[in-house]
């Protein structure tokens, strides 16, 4: 990620996920140590570590990032409509009433 793009999800955060600096740590270093610790799969104890945090701290700010991202969930992901039942495409016909069937989410089917 470039800082551009960093900088850009911070305020994002701050904005619309209500994100705040705390008195001791930033916003961009609590996103900073949220993505150590998805990116790299780091433990709670390296991270301490590389931040110079204790270990609730990390904690701590890894839940808020994370709730202030779910937050955000709704501005990212799209939510599929269903297949309308007049439709006239004939790839949509055998997959009537079956939402999601053709735009990639796999459906288990027994035949």
């Amino acid at each position: 990620m470039d800082r551009v793009s960093f900088v850009r999800l911070c305020n994002l955060l701050k904005t619309l996920g209500g994100l705040t600096n705390s008195k001791y740590i930033t916003v961009q270093e609590k996103v900073a140590i949220f993505f150590s610790i998805l990116v790299h799969h780091t433990k709670n104890r390296f991270v301490t570590f590389q931040f110079k945090r204790s270990g609730q701290t990390v904690s701590k700010y890894f839940h808020s990032v994370l709730h202030s991202i779910l937050k955000l969930c709704s501005l990212f992901l799209v939510q599929p409509q269903p297949i309308p039942v007049d439709s006239v495409d004939p790839r949509w016909q055998k997959f009537e009433g079956c939402l999601g069937a053709l735009d990639g989410t796999y459906i288990e089917v027994q035949v």
